[in-house]
């Protein structure tokens, strides 16, 4: 997006009336007139805004309906894309991307890892199906075999583990 077109989605957007046509739309698409009376305001003033948010993408015709004279009138609807809203410079923006790459990274490696683990341990999975079956916590210490506590395969245990050992070094790094 470029700064001409944020500014045009910012301006469009700035009006309380605006805000809330996007936000009776997305609980139930309307024409204009419905839209004129659920917001409180004129038609004229309405399509006003319609004409705006279409234009940004925020909006779109979704149908049409024919009103009681026969006459066409259009169905407005939210599009369905997404609004990603970034505000900084390229700079930051690699920056930010940057910042992802490594956990990404991080998350992908102890993913094939306790994949691995799984295939390793994990054909020995104990069977969960009663009471009597229930494992005790010192099974899962004994056999290694066995899901931990027998709640987690090995595998989601190694993962959920290291997990928590990245989320604990990232806090600490960003505490420093």
């Amino acid at each position: 997006m470029t700064d001409d077109d944020a500014a045009h989605l910012i301006r469009s957007l700035s009006s309380e009336t605006a805000r809330a046509i996007v936000a009776a739309l997305h609980e139930d698409p309307a024409t204009a007139s419905e839209l004129s009376e659920s917001v409180s305001t004129s038609l004229q003033n309405i399509r006003h805004h319609l004409g705006q948010l279409e234009e940004v993408g925020l909006v779109r015709v979704a149908d049409t309906r024919y009103s009681v004279k026969g006459r066409e009138m259009n169905v407005y609807a939210p599009t369905e894309d997404s609004l990603v809203v970034c505000v900084g410079s390229e700079t930051d923006k690699e920056r930010f991307l940057d910042s992802l790459e490594r956990p990404i990274g991080a998350f992908a490696l102890l993913a094939g890892v306790a994949f691995l683990v799984q295939r390793a341990f994990g054909a020995g999975v104990v069977d969960l199906g009663g009471p009597g079956t229930a494992p005790r916590v010192g099974d899962s210490v004994g056999g290694a075999a066995g899901p931990i506590l027998g709640l987690l395969p090995p595998g989601l245990a190694f993962f959920v583990g290291g997990a928590l050992a990245l989320a604990l070094v990232a806090a600490w790094h960003h505490r420093s």
